[in-house]
C-alpha cells in the first residue's frame, strides 16, 4: 500500500490545525502558489477532503533497485515482494484497495487476475464524438479472452467523482468504451468492502473475461479474510495504525 502511494498520483495527508492555519497564510500572502504542486480533492459538497493530487514520487523500478542495493536490511524482501506484485500507477487509495483485491495472488487473498492500472485507450473517431476527447484512461483494465475488447474497472470514489458534472462524464465516458466494444464495470467503495457484493463482483469479471471461476478454498478465504482486514483501513492511519489484530 506504501509502494503504490509512492509510485501513485496521489497522497492521504491530513494536516493538523496548526498546519492548515500556516497553509492558508501563506497561499493568501501568495508566499506559495495554491497547490503547491499538490492538489486537493473535494467532496460532493465542495468541502475539502484529505486526499490530494500530485505527481509520483518513485517508480516500481526505482523501488526495486533501491531494495537491490539493500540487499540483507530488514525488510528489503517484503519490499521487493510489494514491487513486484504492483500493476501499475494508481489515482486514488480506492483504485489501490481494488487492485489488490484483484491482483494479488489467490494464496496472498487475491482474485490472481492480470491487471493494468490507467491503461491509456485511444478513442476512434466515431468514439470521440460521444466524448470529446482523443483517448481515456481505464482505472484497472483485464484483458479478455472473449470478443470484448478488455474488461474495465471504474472505482467510484466519492470524492473524486462525486459531482454532478463529473458523474455525467463518467457516464459519457462509459458508453463511449462500451461503444468500442469494452465491458465496463463501475463498482463503489461499499461493494468491495462487503464481502457477499464482492464475491458477486469476482464472478462478473471472470465471466466478462472469459475467465474461469474457482470458487475460494478454505485457506484462500482465511487469506483473503488477513488481507481485507489489513487492507480496508482508514488510509489516513495507513502509517499510524498498530498491526492487525
Amino acid at each position: 500500500m506504501a509502494c503504490y502511494e509512492m509510485c501513485g498520483s496521489f497522497a492521504v495527508f491530513k494536516p493538523c490545525e496548526r498546519t492548515q492555519q500556516q497553509l492558508d497564510e501563506a497561499i493568501s500572502l501568495k508566499f506559495i502558489p495554491p497547490n503547491c504542486g499538490w492538489e486537493r480533492v473535494n467532496d460532493t459538497k465542495g468541502n475539502d477532503t484529505n486526499l490530494w493530487k500530485r505527481t509520483p514520487l518513485l517508480t516500481a523500478t526505482d523501488i526495486a533497485a533501491f531494495a537491490k542495493q539493500a540487499a540483507g536490511l530488514r525488510g528489503v524482501k517484503q519490499l521487493r515482494w510489494a514491487a513486484e506484485h504492483m500493476t501499475g500507477q494508481a489515482a486514488s487509495p480506492f483504485e489501490v484497495q481494488t487492485s489488490m483485491l484483484i491482483s494479488l495472488p489467490r494464496d496472498e487473498g487475491g482474485q490472481g487476475i492480470e491487471i493494468a492500472n490507467n491503461a491509456r485507450i485511444p478513442l476512434s473517431e466515431a468514439a470521440r464524438s460521444l466524448y470529446d476527447k482523443t483517448c481515456c484512461y481505464a482505472d484497472i483494465l483485464i484483458e479478455s479472452s472473449t470478443d470484448s475488447m478488455g474488461v474495465i474497472l471504474e472505482c467510484q470514489g466519492r470524492s473524486a467523482h462525486g459531482s454532478e458534472a463529473a458523474s455525467l462524464s463518467d457516464a459519457e465516458r462509459a458508453t463511449t468504451l462500451t461503444s468500442m466494444g469494452y465491458d465496463v464495470i463501475q463498482i463503489t467503495y461499499g461493494q468491495i468492502k462487503d464481502k457477499k457484493s464482492f464475491d458477486h463482483i469476482a464472478e462478473l469479471i471472470h465471466k466478462k473475461a472469459g475467465l474461469t471461476y474457482v470458487p475460494k478454498t478454505k485457506q484462500e478465504r482465511t487469506a483473503e479474510d488477513v488481507l481485507r482486514q489489513e487492507l480496508l483501513v482508514d488510509w489516513v492511519e495507513l502509517f499510524t495504525a498498530g498491526p492487525a489484530s
